[in-house]
Parts: structure tokens; C-alpha cells; sequence
């Protein structure tokens, strides 16, 4: 795969938080969704070309989870943003949803799924500009969004922001520690 690298723009680090109003509770992992989402993960890095033996210290999860408005203020939202990602869930079977860092020896690797598409928007590394290329990106209603996303470099600090289908918000993941182990 000879898929070129491209300079992401730099996370930043004023966008405003929102608050969720997405009710959580009852909303307990099981563990078939558990297993689900591992199946998916596992298939899905060999569809993306890497080796998915990987031990327990290389899967980095976020440390911080925050959604973030990439909207300029007092830009008009579209309603169909505020339908909430449980009610298009539930027009269909439950769809692998994670996010996760592989920490590899020459890259990092940012993978996810959810019920929608799926684009990494903006990312710093210890505070500095970073460069990536897709290695994986689907999205099917059946499948629903699927991305694998290589970084170059290596650091302590990983901040990613990533887009969900046609939404004002991103979700931002704070990796860190991701040098050490």
C-alpha cells in the first residue's frame, strides 16, 4: 500500500466542550458486545494489512473522552445532528462501537468503529503538528463506520479528533503515556 501521508490540522485545544445530553445509564457493556467489538477489531486490522497479535501493553485506551464543537459560533445547526446515536441504533442490530491506539514499533495506529462514518479531523502529538494516512475506512448501514488510521511518529501525548457522520461535534481522545511500555 504506497497511500500518502497528509499533514493533519492541529487540535485545538480552546474548542469548546458540550455537554452530552445522551442518557448512559442502563447502558452496561455485556459481554457479547464485548466479544463483539474484539472480533470486529481483530478482522478489521487484517482487512487493514497489520499484524493483530498484540499484547496488552501495545491496545492504549483514551485516557480522556470529550465531545468538542468544530462549529463556528452562532453557525445554524442541523436538527438531524441532534438525533442521538442510541436512536439510530435502534433501527438495526447493535453495531461494534470502540476506540483504541496500537502502539506499534515504528507507528502508532488509531483505530474505531461506531454506527457512523468515521474521519480523523485534526490530531497533535506532545503538542505538535502529525501527519497520517488511512490504511482502513468503510461505512455501510449494515456495518455501519469502520476507520484504521496510521500516525507518523512517536510521543507520549496523542490527541485525536475525530468526526462522526455530518455532526457539528467531534469526539476528542486524549491518549497519554502512549511512549512508555
Amino acid at each position: 500500500m504506497n497511500i500518502p501521508y497528509e499533514k493533519l490540522p492541529l487540535s485545538d485545544l480552546t474548542a469548546p466542550r458540550v455537554v452530552s445530553r445522551r442518557n448512559r445509564t442502563g447502558n452496561n457493556t455485556s459481554k457479547e458486545s464485548i466479544l463483539q467489538d474484539a472480533e470486529d477489531a481483530r478482522t478489521i486490522l487484517t482487512l487493514a494489512g497489520l499484524d493483530n497479535n498484540l499484547s496488552p501493553e501495545d491496545i492504549v485506551e483514551a485516557g480522556e473522552k470529550y465531545l468538542i464543537d468544530t462549529q463556528p459560533e452562532g453557525t445554524a445547526k442541523n436538527p438531524s445532528d441532534t438525533l442521538s446515536i442510541g436512536m439510530r441504533e435502534k433501527e438495526g442490530i447493535r453495531k461494534p462501537h470502540y476506540t483504541r491506539l496500537l502502539v506499534f514499533d515504528e507507528s502508532l495506529v488509531f483505530q474505531a468503529a461506531c454506527c457512523l462514518s468515521l474521519k480523523v479531523i485534526a490530531a497533535s502529538l506532545d503538542g505538535s503538528p502529525v501527519s497520517g494516512r488511512i490504511l482502513f475506512h468503510s461505512h455501510s448501514e449494515k456495518e455501519g463506520g469502520k476507520l484504521v488510521y496510521e500516525f507518523m511518529g512517536k510521543g507520549m501525548e496523542l490527541i485525536v479528533d475525530l468526526k462522526r457522520g455530518e455532526s457539528t461535534r467531534a469526539q476528542r481522545l486524549v491518549f497519554k503515556k502512549i511512549g512508555i511500555r
